[in-house]
């Protein structure tokens, strides 16, 4: 009877074990996540937007305060609402210089220093705006030369694996040669003194 006890045991215990593994599978199964397909185009989109706007609007706030002040004075001289203002600023003082008080009678001597005062101080301003706009653009052509020669290197380095890929599977050479030339790493300045030379034969056949 005894040995019939312990056999029973064991069973019992096996099956508590299988059934347990069973159960914990099951449940890790169940508590998988879903698996998450790429990211669409328009996110990837959106999501390099956002950063290169983040890290120009990061440059700005590092400006000093009168750069910031230049750059809103020129936006708000730049729109008809300030047009609006001049021309209504204008009329203003030319008839009441006429109908009311003859403060600053015709030809409006006053009238014309204010108006030169106001044309020089827009032209300082003016020059300024471009200046920190001419900084912009030339960071944003700075990104992207960077990526474009990374673009480069990550090319030569595909173009590399896929010539290895052919020389292991036989294939005839002139298959491959043109991707073999193009491995070859492209030297920045080589290319600007290309283009350099490009352009002065060209205005010297001008």
């Amino acid at each position: 009877m005894e040995p019939d006890k312990d056999t029973a045991k064991k069973a019992t215990h096996g099956n508590k074990i299988k059934s347990n593994n069973g159960t914990d599978r099951g449940g890790l199964a169940g508590r998988r996540p879903p698996r998450q397909g790429h990211p669409s185009i328009e996110a990837l989109t959106h999501r390099n937007i956002e950063s290169i706007l983040a890290l120009e609007e990061e440059n700005r706030r590092a400006k000093p305060f009168l750069y910031k002040v230049v750059s809103r004075i020129s936006r708000f001289c730049g729109t008809v609402a300030f047009l609006w203002w001049n021309l209504a600023f204008f009329a203003t003082w030319i008839l009441l210089n006429e109908l009311v008080w003859r403060i600053d009678p015709y030809p409006f001597t006053f009238l014309l220093f204010l108006v030169s005062i106001e044309a020089i101080v827009l032209a300082i301003l003016i020059l300024i705006s471009q200046n920190m706009s001419a900084e912009e653009s030339e960071h944003r052509h700075h990104l992207d030369l960077q990526v474009n020669l990374l673009n480069e290197r990550e090319m030569t380095a595909l173009l590399r694996l896929a010539t290895r890929m052919a020389e292991k599977l036989d294939l005839p050479p002139e298959t491959h040669e043109e991707v073999k030339a193009l491995t070859e790493r492209v030297d920045p300045g080589k290319v600007l003194h290309q283009i350099v030379q490009a352009e002065a034969s060209h205005e010297d056949r001008r």
